[in-house]
Formats: C-alpha cells, structure tokens, sequence
C-alpha cells in the first residue's frame, strides 16, 4: 500500500490513479479514502490526476495516541505527504465535510496556498453551527455515546451523513459505510470534534482566498447545514455555489452523483482557463 511518511514518522496512506493536472480528495470526520474511491477512479479517466488520502489517526494511516489532530496540523500534513508525492506541482483540493475545514486551514495559509490552482469546498463551513452536531459532540465528550458503538454510528452518524431516501434505497453501501466508520478509535473522533468545536474558525481569513471556488451543498444536509456554503459564497472572491435541491443530504458523491461529478468537471475546466 502506498504511503508518505510525515515529519513525526507517521505513516499517511493515499490512493492514486491517472495522469494529468492532480486533483485532490479529502474525507472529513470519521471517514477515510475510501469515500473517495469512485471518484479517484472516475476523474483519472477524464485525463486528471486523482488522489485521496486517509488523515492521520483514519483509515490505513498511522493513528499515533500522542497527536494532537488539529485541522491545520492536517493541512500542513496534507501539503507534506503532497511534497512527497507530486513535488511542487499545484493542485486542486477538494474538502469535504470537516475536510472542507481543513482546506480551508490550507487556503487560508499563506505558507500553504500557493500550491492551490483551484479549490472545491463541498458540505462545509468556516464555523461550525449546527446544534444536532453540537449534542453528538457533547454526547462524545460524556462518554454517552461511543465512536466505536454500532448502535450510535448506525443511528446517529448514518442520519447525519445520509437522507433518509438514499439510506432505504441503498442498505449495502450504508453497511459498509458503518463498518468502515466502526474502525476508528474514539480518542481519534473525540480529538477532532475538540478541534473542531474549540479551535477552528476561519471566518475572518476567507479574504485570503482569491482561486476559483466552488462549493456543493445538499439542500436537505443536516449534518452542516446549507447556510455554512452560502455564507463561504458571500465572503470568498471568484466562488460559484451549486445547491443539489431536494431530498440530498450531506455525502453528495453518493446521494447526487451525476451533478456533483459535472459540477466539479466545470469547475477544472474553469480552473485550467483562470487567468486570474
């Protein structure tokens, strides 16, 4: 399997396909590369490079107990494995979720962000505000209720990510996506929940981002609700939003395919003729 090694030693797993101008994955809580496997695969055979990567203390990656799992530390990590990887060749990152958060730590950066080209920024915010979310957390934080506990990803992570539409139309892929979310450690997702809760707020540093911007929300995500990409659409120069309407939730490579892929091919069409 391939992986780059960070400055602490740790191991970060990737996946790669193609060849071409390099396009970037990044799962947010909980989740891993695999989330991202259909479009590693389908975007590198429309000419792109395509990578995605397990964060440290996810997936296949290193899960030291030491880290502290901060969103920049994940971006300048990000940036690292990339170094390895690609060199200094720029990029398109595309952020989901609480990976949105840190590519947004990334393109608020200015150490960080000349390497951008482009930026994809899809179910996120600048600040987290969804009180749903904020009771799961303190429900993490009390020890109520467990990362590794079947019973609270299949009741409670699964309605956060998934409509419920697409979670009775498609119980294969929401069995997998709970098994995968069982093999995280809870100090992992008690760790990033803090960091995102305690220390993360980019409000005030969106005017640092001056590439071409897209950001994808669904309209009936619950889990960051669609306010957090209209309030990015306002403050960030160059950006174009695109609402999936209807019964979409918070995972839009599942529950809006056929959109999301053309939104996110438009937007590499646009990136690739930016003059600025």
């Amino acid at each position: 399997m391939p992986y780059a090694e960070l400055s602490d030693g740790s191991r970060m797993y990737y996946i790669e396909k193609g060849n071409g101008p390099v396009i970037v994955f990044q799962h947010g809580f909980l989740g891993s590369s695999w989330l991202f496997e259909a479009q590693v695969e389908y975007f590198s055979q429309k000419g792109y490079h395509a990578i995605a990567f397990d964060l440290k203390g996810h997936g296949n990656s290193d899960k030291p107990l030491e880290a502290s799992y901060l969103l920049p530390q994940f971006a300048q990590e990000l940036d690292h494995a990339l170094g390895q990887i690609i060199g200094d060749e720029k990029i398109v990152l595309l952020g989901h979720s609480m990976g949105g958060m840190i590519a947004l730590c990334y393109a608020t950066d200015p150490t960080l962000n000349p390497r951008l080209k482009g930026l994809i920024l899809e179910s996120t915010a600048a600040k987290l505000q969804n009180p749903i979310l904020e009771q799961y957390i303190e429900g993490i934080r009390a020890g109520v209720l467990q990362v590794t506990d079947r019973a609270a990803v299949e009741n409670v992570m699964v309605m956060l990510c998934f409509h419920k539409v697409y979670q009775d139309a498609n119980p294969d892929l929401i069995r997998d996506f709970v098994d995968r979310t069982l093999t995280n450690e809870q100090f992992v997702g008690l760790r990033t929940m803090e960091a995102i809760v305690q220390h993360y707020d980019v409000t005030d540093k969106l005017d640092a981002i001056t590439i071409p911007t897209l950001l994808l929300h669904g309209e009936a995500d619950i889990f960051i609700p669609q306010a957090g990409s209209e309030e990015l659409h306002e403050a960030i120069r160059h950006s174009e939003i695109v609402i999936c309407k209807g019964q979409i939730g918070h995972m839009l490579q599942y529950e809006c395919t056929d959109i999301y892929h053309a939104a996110i091919e438009e937007h590499l069409h646009r990136v690739e003729g930016w003059t600025g």
